[in-house]
């Protein structure tokens, strides 16, 4: 049997599984990544450019601050961050330049492991990444083959596509990403050897399987078995659902098993009960084990991704319409050629799927993000496009625009729109993000915002203080412990 090591994905996968990307603060940050680094963890999955845009977006806070919180309590553990490699916040492609200077702030702030996944298998691209990676000072760069089930994702197409990584030298190692959760415990002991036999320098030593049909915690044990010595894992409340299997759990099968798993169990008993306290205050969900559904493996649709389309319906007062746009789905991604359905990409299918049922008639409409997918922005699609799909979207006025290939800004370029004298990591929040939720940012970072903040943790670590009022003479600031836990 293995020595298996764990990464913990909740402040990452298991916030955007189950907390839409945004229950997660720096304050909460700051309170669990000391127990975190206690547990032995291979690596702490703590950001993707959407948990730094929703950082902005939904909490006013500096993402940058955010990174240097938890590498400033985590001294002991790699922090890791996940790129798709072709955009960075932006649903659109991102222009090199930009990607240059988002992974060379990664790297100066505190992220030491890169995970490079490419959902439309564009392997050449993802070398390039790798390249770029490791050229800016990365120390670890873990390559993936992303799992999904399809007419054109065979076998054959899985170790085709895994062994264009074998010879890249920027790439460390390689991992197998299940993003919907199809992987079973079946499928494992058929995919796994063919993927390593397609390698003869890398090892595929590395699992990323979702909890979304209720297996993943068994498939997980059977790669285990098969060799692979690493498994991303989540604390309650943020494993579980459509999150990952449950840490603990996850430890006691192993050795049940006969595996070794070198970490502390009260480490992660206590960042799971500060996460599951936090959750109670705000009201936010615990993720529960799914049942298994069959009907799941015909649309795919990420959970999280069900969950926005079902409130954004109910936003426009139609969420009656949300099963035929989830059988819609079906077709879209059919007629665009079989793409993986996870981000951007379960995003535009389910976009355009739902203008087709609002509209009654399929692709009347099509949205300018299907338009970039099909005139090749994000690299050759896996499967055959519907003639017809493909001719309405080239004969658009963006669909007869140059393929974006990444290279049409500078730094200069930005430094001459934005200003010459704000820092990098302002220039690149800039450079992807609307100025209004960036000002509101920096707004709420002036020194009465800071003060509440720091006035807001002090009472969180004194648990026995039920009450606190600050008075200058002429405002009085009164803070009051509800009976939940938190603050009024």
């Amino acid at each position: 049997m293995s020595d298996i090591s764990l990464v913990d994905v909740s402040l990452r996968d298991g916030n955007q599984s189950l907390w839409g990307a945004t229950g997660v603060t720096t304050r909460m940050v700051e309170g669990v990544t000391p127990d975190l680094d206690r547990v032995g963890y291979r690596a702490v999955e703590l950001l993707t450019s959407t948990l730094m845009a929703t950082a902005v977006r939904y909490h006013r806070e500096d993402p940058w601050q955010r990174l240097r919180a938890a590498r400033d309590r985590m001294p002991r553990t790699r922090l890791g961050f996940l790129t798709t490699g072709k955009r960075f916040i932006t649903f659109h492609r991102t222009p090199d330049a930009v990607f240059e200077l988002a992974f060379t702030l990664l790297a100066r702030n505190g992220i030491s492991r890169l995970w490079v996944i490419d959902p439309m298998h564009d392997m050449e691209g993802a070398r390039r990444t790798a390249e770029m990676a490791k050229r800016v000072g990365f120390d670890e760069v873990v390559g993936g083959i992303c799992y999904t089930t399809s007419p054109v994702h065979t076998d054959e197409y899985f170790a085709r596509k895994i062994a264009e990584l074998d010879d890249s030298p920027a790439i460390d190692s390689i991992y197998l990403k299940d993003p919907a959760g199809l992987l079973t415990p079946d499928r494992v002991r058929t995919l796994v050897p063919a993927l390593q036999g397609s390698l003869r320098r890398k090892k595929l030593d590395e699992i990323h399987s979702h909890s979304t049909t209720g297996l993943s915690p068994i498939t997980v044990l059977e790669a285990a078995d098969l060799g692979m010595t690493t498994i991303h894992c989540a604390l309650p409340p943020l494993a579980n659902g459509s999150s990952h299997p449950e840490a603990q759990r996850l430890v006691a099968n192993l050795r049940a098993r006969g595996h070794d798993v070198d970490v502390d169990l009260d480490a992660m008993d206590r960042a799971s009960a500060y996460l599951v306290r936090q959750a109670r205050i705000k009201n936010l969900p615990a993720g529960t084990p799914n049942q298994y559904d069959e009907a799941y493996y015909r649309h795919t649709i990420p959970g999280g991704v069900q969950s926005t389309t079902r409130r954004q319906l109910a936003e426009i007062r139609r969420p009656e319409l949300f099963d035929a746009v989830i059988e819609e789905s079906v077709q879209v991604r059919e007629d665009l050629g079989w793409p993986i359905v996870m981000t951007p990409f379960a995003q535009y299918i389910v976009a355009q799927a739902t203008l087709n049922v609002i509209a009654g008639e399929r692709y009347k409409q099509i949205s300018d993000e299907v338009i970039d997918l099909l005139r090749g922005d994000f690299g050759p699609l896996p499967g055959p496009v519907s003639p017809e799909l493909l001719d309405r979207a080239l004969s658009t006025r963006r669909g007869q625009q140059a393929v974006n290939e990444g290279g049409d800004i500078t730094i200069a370029d930005l430094r001459r729109r934005f200003g010459k004298h704000i820092s990098d990591e302002e220039l690149l929040l800039r450079a992807v993000m609307p100025a209004e939720q960036v000002d509101a940012m920096y707004a709420a970072r002036t020194e009465p915002a800071r003060s509440l903040t720091r006035l807001l943790a002090a009472l969180d670590e004194r648990p026995s203080v039920t009450s606190i009022s600050v008075d200058d003479g002429t405002t009085r600031l009164s803070l009051e412990r509800s009976p939940a836990g938190g603050t009024r």
